[in-house]
């Protein structure tokens, strides 16, 4: 058995590590399941055995890139604080490094991803507001989870669109500061508990270079 599954396995980390270089080179749009299934010399049928379209591609090298950035964060056990915390420093490093180009942006929120986003993250944010609340002691049905994931999602397409709009008044680290604020609210923690971890996030995010990964390097 090992050898049938074994090749399945690196093909598709073959077909993620392609796709993440033609993302970087040619953009979302123009990197197609063809270009792709050329470069490999497969079928596309070999590439949707694997993902559905081409967001379900995005959405794993999206949680690489999470799981390197938490690795990260925990590799400095001393400076942990709590869940909140961690998902701050988490955020203040995703925005920093997604929103650096039109390019990097055009990847993660691209039209079509957007509304996919709030549709297959929504699992996601719940495990997130589920940790917090763990962390924090507090009470949250399944009912409160789902309905606080939908409005996370709902004000970070709205967020976007204003820092679009107008970044200078909205720029990059406000942009981050009033996401994790939001966060704090949504999982019902204290003004003080809010404020001490968003500063603490932002000093520990300055101090500590945060890893790159293949998807946001050579972005002009």
């Amino acid at each position: 058995m090992p050898a049938v599954t074994e090749p399945k396995k690196n093909l598709k980390e073959e077909i993620l590590r392609v796709a993440e270089a033609m993302f970087c080179q040619y953009g979302y749009d123009a990197t197609t399941f063809q270009k792709i299934a050329d470069e490999l010399h497969i079928t596309k049928g070999s590439i949707t055995y694997h993902f559905k379209n081409k967001h379900f591609i995005m959405g794993t090298l999206f949680e690489e890139y999470f799981a390197a950035l938490r690795a990260h964060i925990d590799s400095f056990p001393d400076a942990y604080r709590d869940a909140y915390w961690r998902y701050s420093v988490m955020y203040i490093y995703a925005y920093r490094a997604i929103m650096a180009s039109p390019c990097t942006r055009g990847l993660f929120y691209h039209k079509n991803q957007m509304s996919l986003w709030e549709v297959t993250e929504v699992a996601t944010m719940e495990n997130i507001y589920r940790d917090i609340a763990e962390d924090f002691h507090k009470e949250f049905t399944e009912e409160d989870l789902r309905i606080t994931a939908y409005l996370d999602l709902g004000a970070r397409r709205r967020m976007y669109r204003e820092y679009l709009t107008d970044s200078s008044f909205l720029p990059i680290d406000r942009y981050c500061y009033y996401h994790v604020y939001h966060m704090g609210l949504l999982a019902r923690l204290d003004e003080a508990t809010i404020t001490r971890d968003i500063q603490d996030a932002f000093a520990f995010a300055d101090a500590h270079t945060p890893p790159t990964v293949p998807i946001l390097c050579g972005q002009p």
